[in-house]
């Protein structure tokens, strides 16, 4: 009698943890079972998300709404019994944060507290957010200090060893990074704090002193536009007009149109008519144009601050108010914390990369809120950004750990598009 007693213990307490391992049963034998499994129909967005992100939407029936009573689990071949974060739960629905496991034939299924077995299960696609585009730098001694994409997509990193600059690298995307090539070579005497193109795809670079330069394949650079001291310049955009507005540590923003020429301004109380200044006085790093306006990233005496500047008809600053107060939002700024770079998107929502834990802020399209986008998913520090033609925002990543400078480029996948780029 004891030993037939015996064997069906044992058949039960090895099925209960083995379900326990691989999420195939909530079922414990010492209680009573007092509901049924719950039911799965849907889950949106349809056709598969991203995994590690946000929140995709269970839909089905015999959830609780107690959001500690439900479990959901994303298996693959690789996986097994990953749980999903759930956010909100109703009698119908599970807002839920997907695992960090990618698969085309991802296996979701659900249980419920008291429940003896699990829902039924659905097919679904989880994408990786973030793919290594380079990740060939030599670690603790190469850093990639600047990015850009031209205007047929082909990827540019200005890249510095042990402080010294190593030129401007082309980077075959097509290829994973596989395909390199120096395409500006090296001077030895600046770093390339901003990389973008114009309209008819010449290569202009900012170096963070008072001069603008251009690059060709080939050759070191070469200045293009300078202006008399103290100006100096860390980035640039260009509008649909042509006009490249220039900012820095000035007491001026600086719309020039790029010349053939090289221009050289030695007198800013006689400027040629290619060159125009605006007052605005503080210590930007990034300048995005769009919708008529340019939204400009940078510090006053108070903290990080994004300002947008209205323009006119005419390509003139007719107005600069306060966008999103950044130091304000976050509330634990440092003087070591750096926010270098500003890209919006076609929604009008604008991203801040930072060498904070958040990596790239995302701020709302009305400047109101401020945080991480994808939190928890992203290296820990970003120093530049450009979009593709596609959903795909592109990032240097400098990985600080106890060993030293882990570095990499990285393409984010956005799901949507970047704001026309001129």
């Amino acid at each position: 009698m004891r030993s037939r007693n015996f064997i069906p213990l044992f058949v039960l307490i090895a099925l209960f943890m083995a379900c326990d391992e691989q999420a195939t049963s909530i079922w414990n034998p010492s209680e009573q079972a007092t509901g049924t499994a719950p039911t799965l129909t849907s889950i949106s967005p349809e056709g598969g998300y991203l995994s590690g992100v946000d929140a995709i939407t269970v839909t089905g029936s015999g959830f609780s709404t107690n959001i500690a009573d439900n479990r959901i689990y994303f298996t693959s071949s690789e996986e097994s019994g990953v749980p999903g974060l759930i956010l909100s739960a109703t009698a119908t629905q599970l807002e839920v944060r997907p695992p960090n496991i990618v698969g085309d034939t991802i296996l979701v299924k659900a249980l419920v507290t008291g429940a003896e077995t699990f829902s039924n299960e659905l097919t679904y696609k989880l994408s990786p957010p973030i793919t290594e585009v380079y990740p060939g730098f030599k670690p603790n001694s190469q850093t990639p200090v600047s990015l850009g994409l031209d205007n047929n997509g082909d990827l540019y990193v200005a890249v510095t060893e042990s402080g010294t600059p190593l030129g401007i690298n082309k980077i075959d995307v097509t290829e994973t990074g596989e395909a390199v090539s120096n395409y500006i070579l090296a001077n030895n005497r600046f770093r390339f704090d901003a990389i973008d193109f114009s309209s008819d795809n010449r290569m202009y670079l900012a170096l963070g002193i008072r001069a603008v330069f251009q690059g060709k394949e080939g050759e070191k650079e070469a200045a293009h536009f300078i202006m008399p001291n103290p100006f100096n310049f860390t980035n640039f955009d260009i509008d649909e007009n042509g006009y490249m507005w220039l900012v820095g540590n000035n007491t001026h923003l600086v719309r020039h149109v790029p010349q053939v020429d090289r221009v050289n301004i030695s007198n800013v109380n006689s400027l040629p008519d290619n060159t125009v200044i605006f007052p605005f006085e503080a210590n930007l790093k990034g300048v995005s144009y769009y919708n008529n306006a340019l939204y400009l990233l940078g510090r006053d005496d108070l903290g990080p601050k994004i300002w947008k500047a209205d323009l006119n008809a005419n390509s003139e600053v007719t107005n600069v108010s306060l966008y999103s107060d950044i130091g304000a939002s976050l509330g634990n700024v440092t003087v070591e914390d750096t926010f270098t770079d500003l890209i919006i998107a076609e929604d009008g929502m604008l991203y801040v990369a930072t060498n904070r834990s958040e990596s790239i802020l995302e701020i709302s399209a009305d400047g109101s809120s401020v945080g991480a986008l994808y939190e928890g998913v992203l290296y820990p520090s970003v120093t530049s950004l450009d979009w593709d033609k596609g959903d795909f925002l592109y990032a240097n990543t400098i990985q600080t750990t106890v060993d030293g400078s882990v570095n990499s480029v990285i393409k984010i996948n956005m799901q949507k598009k970047s704001a026309p780029d001129f």
